[in-house]
């Protein structure tokens, strides 16, 4: 018999129940996460043919890392779960190992499709949120001895009384229990059968007597399905027990026989034994859980936060031969997804086209299909990896004028670094730099104008050994002197050039 209908006759029980009703109430009270800060994207893949309905996934989660980085509470009470962006809650039971690097949790997810995943999302750092793990997500309570009442009383002192028993499922214990003819503090312990150790064991208090009195553990334990336990209630100086003929059982706990010993301690494993007789009454509560014949599989992903990202900075667009080759610098948030690349013939970002896109850690695309000789203008926004995106806003624009020339290579292998004067000089629009890279090298060469600002970046690239030459279009800058300035490992070299419009 189960136990919420069994057990409705003792006080402590209707708390239990009350409590977890609370519990259950509020975990599906918040309609939309938006005041926790940080998102953690979970995978579930099941792996069998069948669908899994409402099922109780376990994830091993690193609260500790989370905890440490100031992202969740000490405690854990802030952790949530949900699908679909937030907007609809999953129950959960936080069992146990909190601020350790494998913080056992369990999610109900309502449907996993057959050999399918499912992604849903773990929340956390809101300061003023409360506990919402329940057990509710599992079924029970049940009671290891199906509520068992036997009648006639004895009174042994320094013994144990309890069963012999095997899980057939993994069951979750979450209370010990007694039932005895005088109230008084018991020792109840759980012996594992074939080493005889002891697995847990809890005083229950003293209760009221004839009726079960349950104390909540202080960490819950599973019991694996097809081992054998021995569950045993001490007695002390004077106390009595309850004995009688029974049939106990219960649906996840099959009843082998009654085991004893006297003269004994709560620590002595109990090697007596009796068939159809309850000798006690010892107990405890649990839950069970559905078990797939494989469990699923999940990946944890690493966190978001709520905050927009800054737009990229230092945007600059290189020509090339119908295309430009974009940089920028990577942007410091943790969270960083992506970048979108937006394109447009004037300088208005309002009608700009994105063009492209270039994922983390890239900061640097080619942007092909352009018209030489036409003016193109390029801006980036920066994008999150939070379900509901964050994107930033533009960043500030480069210009470029893609030229037909672009940058050649030479065959034979120079033997200094030289950077030669353009051709021609005086110039107007074009001019053609010659430099010579005995060895590879990191490369740039650079225009400044007479201020010492930046006009255009032709080369900045790791450049294998060879002589080169680039076309530098200079329509989109006004008359005047300019300076070429090469960099090539310790190399570095200027020259004067001269635009004449």
């Amino acid at each position: 018999m189960k136990k919420t209908l069994t057990l409705l006759r003792t006080p402590l029980f209707c708390s239990v129940l009350f409590l977890l009703y609370f519990l259950i109430t509020c975990s599906t009270s918040q309609a939309q996460l938006t005041a926790w800060r940080y998102e953690y994207p979970v995978t579930v893949r099941n792996t069998t043919s069948s669908t899994l309905t409402n099922y109780q996934t376990l994830i091993k989660f690193n609260t500790g890392a989370a905890i440490a980085a100031g992202w969740m509470k000490n405690d854990g009470s802030d952790i949530r779960f949900a699908s679909d962006c937030g907007t609809t809650t999953l129950n959960y039971y936080l069992e146990n190992y909190i601020n350790t690097d494998s913080t056992r949790i369990w999610v109900q997810i309502s449907s996993i499709p057959a050999n399918d995943s499912v992604k849903i999302y773990l929340y956390s750092g809101n300061a003023a949120a409360s506990a919402t793990s329940t057990l509710t997500i599992f079924n029970g309570p049940w009671s290891s001895t199906d509520s068992v009442v036997v009648t006639t009383t004895n009174s042994v002192s320094l013994c144990q009384r309890g069963f012999h028993f095997t899980a057939s499922a993994p069951v979750l214990v979450t209370h010990y229990g007694k039932r005895t003819p005088n109230a008084t503090q018991r020792y109840v312990t759980l012996f594992d059968f074939t080493s005889q150790a002891i697995i847990m064991q809890s005083q229950v208090d003293a209760g009221t007597a004839g009726v079960y009195n349950y104390n909540a553990l202080t960490t819950p334990f599973w019991l694996n399905s097809g081992q054998q336990y021995v569950l045993e209630l001490f007695n002390g100086s004077g106390d009595m027990y309850y004995y009688g003929t029974s049939s106990q059982g219960s649906p996840s706990i099959s009843y082998i026989n009654m085991m004893y010993c006297n003269s004994c301690t709560q620590n002595t494993f109990p090697t007596s034994t009796l068939t159809n007789l309850h000798y006690g009454c010892p107990d405890f509560l649990y839950w069970v859980r559905q078990v797939a014949t494989s469990e699923p599989a999940y990946i944890v992903y690493g966190a978001a936060d709520t905050n927009t990202p800054a737009a990229p900075t230092g945007v600059h667009a290189i020509q090339g031969n119908t295309q430009a080759t974009i940089i920028w610098n990577r942007n410091t948030e943790f969270d960083m997804s992506y970048y979108k690349i937006f394109r447009n013939t004037v300088n208005n970002s309002g009608t700009a086209t994105q063009v492209d896109s270039a994922f983390v850690p890239d900061s640097s695309k080619v942007n092909s299909g352009l018209s030489n000789g036409v003016k193109y203008f390029f801006w980036l926004k920066a994008v999150d990896r939070y379900c509901v995106r964050r994107v930033s806003g533009f960043s500030a624009p480069d210009s470029v004028v893609p030229n037909p020339v672009g940058i050649v290579k030479n065959a034979e292998i120079p033997k200094v670094f030289k950077l030669y004067q353009n051709l021609p000089n005086p110039f107007n629009p074009t001019t053609t730099i010659k430099f010579d890279i005995p060895k590879t090298s990191m490369v740039t060469l650079v225009i400044y104008d007479v201020l010492g600002r930046e006009v255009a970046q032709l080369v900045n690239a790791r450049t294998n050994a060879g002589s080169y030459q680039i076309t530098w279009f200079a329509g989109d800058v006004p008359s005047g002197a300019y300076f070429c300035k090469i960099t090539a490992g310790d190399y570095v070299d200027v020259k004067k050039m001269i635009l004449v419009k």
